[in-house]
């Protein structure tokens, strides 16, 4: 019995390390908060209209963001051990990414009527839920919808709160389908695929709405001065990754293991959990370090959009990324920030920019497959785009990063498979 135990606890080791990473989130919010200002910021997260950008720190405090990050991160383990889905990249990604996005849009109310959208899709189907599992997590980049007729007044009480959980309903039902074919459009080479497919519906979604006469109003919520004690929980939160890849699983194959991720392009589907185990919590941290790092580096905020950045980039630490294809998209989006704010377009530090910068490695199999040039090309056209795209969408897919990624993979590509002799996967 004792042998079986263990072998589970190898075994679900990802699951468990991400449940004490949502215990360690509630005790730091009582430390950060009192009990009091916590669930009164809960209140006002869960009620908010969560449409982008609508930042939780700002709109509960620390405490309470935290609280709901930790909510959010059970939910999201415990659904997908509902589905008797084993750990594996992917599904470590979507923990991580799920998580991130939890500091701003993301609650367990507007979550839930999506991934029961999804489970209804598999029972249509009369498939297992695992099948759909990833799909029941990623689906929340869509939580907008269900909160803004809720809570924004467009309809009465009770009468909005109903409708927003039908239309959750449908869009869950709906999105395992649309999420399945959208990498075919981009090939792989935009790692927030279900991004992309997020942002078709909303589009679609949007502007019927539009023609019905029904206008969703823009949101620009940002918390600014909390730079120290997110940085220290960034900075713990990679240390503890990089001590788990030390320590578990043996020290020695873990960094051969770490060494050999650099040789992957990173293109979908790359499962560096599936090929080298352990040795991703060594690639988690270092990319948790190094994103942090350029984050307070060129002087900007840590908020609940940039974490949810520095999240999502640690998460595709095992299913993507790691730092030889991440450094050169990120220094085209950073050069391309800087342009902008050269000619007084935008300011350099500005939280969108600074989120454009860091959700830009979506693109880093471009630079993994084609090499550097080819990846700060990807990321000097990112930033780019998603300042526009999301007015597409009226903020409704909170993978908005995800959505113009996959503009900039369809336009870039041909022109590198024309004007560059493919090298190839190694």
């Amino acid at each position: 019995m004792e042998g079986k135990s263990r072998l589970h606890a190898h075994l679900y080791l990802p699951y468990i390390i991400m449940l004490g990473v949502n215990f360690g989130f509630i005790i730091a919010a009582f430390v950060l908060d009192e009990p009091a200002e916590i669930f009164d910021g809960f209140i006002r997260i869960i009620t908010a209209r969560s449409i982008l950008v609508t930042d939780y720190i700002a709109v509960g405090g620390i405490g309470a963001a935290l609280l709901n990050v930790a909510l959010v991160g059970f939910m999201s383990v415990f659904t997908l051990m509902f589905s008797g889905a084993k750990p594996n990249g992917a599904s470590i990604m979507a923990l991580w990414l799920t998580e991130g996005f939890a500091f701003f849009g993301k609650n367990i109310f507007n979550m839930l009527p999506l991934t029961f959208g999804v489970w209804l899709f598999a029972k249509y189907k009369r498939e297992p839920f695992i099948n759909y599992s990833l799909s029941a997590l990623l689906v929340a980049t869509l939580t907008p919808v269900v909160s803004e007729f809720g809570f924004s007044g467009v309809l009465r009480h009770p009468f909005g709160i109903i409708i927003g959980i039908l239309f959750g309903f449908l869009i869950g039902f709906i999105f395992p389908a649309v999420s399945a074919n959208t990498v075919r459009i981009h090939g792989g080479y935009n790692l927030y695929n279900m991004g992309f497919a997020g942002g078709l519906i909303a589009v679609i979604f949007s502007t019927t709405l539009r023609s019905f006469g029904i206008e969703i109003p823009s949101v620009d919520i940002w918390s600014s001065g909390n730079n120290l004690p997110l940085a220290v929980l960034l900075y713990a939160i990679s240390a503890a990754m990089l001590c788990v890849g030390f320590f578990a699983g043996g020290f020695k194959n873990n960094i051969a293991g770490f060494k050999k991720i650099f040789g992957h392009s990173g293109r979908l589907v790359t499962d560096y959990y599936f090929l080298h185990q352990n040795s991703v919590y060594i690639n988690m941290g270092v990319l948790g370090i190094f994103a942090t790092t350029v984050t307070l580096g060129i002087g900007a905020q840590l908020n609940g959009v940039s974490i949810a950045g520095i999240f999502t980039i640690i998460g595709f630490g095992c299913f993507g990324k790691h730092l030889k294809n991440v450094i050169p998209v990120m220094v085209g989006a950073i050069i391309s920030a800087y342009t902008s704010a050269f000619f007084n377009v935008t300011d350099f530090v500005s939280p969108p920019i600074v989120a454009a910068i860091l959700f830009s490695t979506a693109l880093a199999p471009i630079a993994g497959h084609y090499g550097w040039a080819w990846g700060a090309v990807a990321g000097f056209l990112h930033v780019n785009i998603v300042m526009f795209v999301g007015e597409m969408n009226s903020g409704l897919n909170l993978y908005n990063n995800g959505f113009a990624a996959g503009f900039v993979a369809m336009f870039l590509l041909p022109l590198i498979t024309t004007f560059k002799k493919d090298k190839g996967e190694q």
